[in-house]
């Protein structure tokens, strides 16, 4: 998949977009029992991230051509957001978002799995890059 690809769908529906400010990333979308986290059985589902300057955009992916659903995004202006950051794992980095309407029992952080290397996106670990310097890095003790 071309980066190029992604910025044509994006310009083509109105939105601001650029080249180095897109990943790909994976997404549970349902939980199961603590021993199919374990198995690595949990439901996930690929996306692309799309960081503007002032929103980030995600778009759904069709699974076997790894191309934009026509029409299927949703954008999320960074006035919403309280905190971007990436926290480093051993083969992989997981992007974690928290919105500003956070409360105390729900917190609203959404965690993202980003691998380091995509083969089918060749620019997917340089923009990676560009974003971990653009958001950083937070360490938990």
């Amino acid at each position: 998949m071309k980066e190029e690809v992604i910025i044509h769908y994006l310009q083509r529906h109105g939105l601001d977009a650029k080249t180095g400010d897109t990943i790909l990333v994976e997404r549970k979308t349902r939980n199961r029992k603590w021993y199919a986290t374990l198995l690595g059985k949990n439901e996930t589902e690929k996306i692309y991230l799309n960081f503007a300057e002032r929103e980030f955009v995600i778009l759904p992916i069709e699974k076997d051509s790894m191309t934009p659903i026509e029409s299927d995004y949703a954008q999320v202006p960074l006035t919403e957001v309280k905190s971007i950051y990436f926290k480093k794992q051993s083969n992989f980095y997981n992007l974690l978002i928290q919105y500003n309407d956070a409360t105390a029992t729900d917190d609203r952080i959404k965690k993202y799995k980003v691998p380091k290397e995509v083969a089918d996106c060749p620019w997917h670990k340089e923009n990676l890059e560009r974003l971990i310097e653009r958001f950083g890095f937070k360490e938990f003790k």
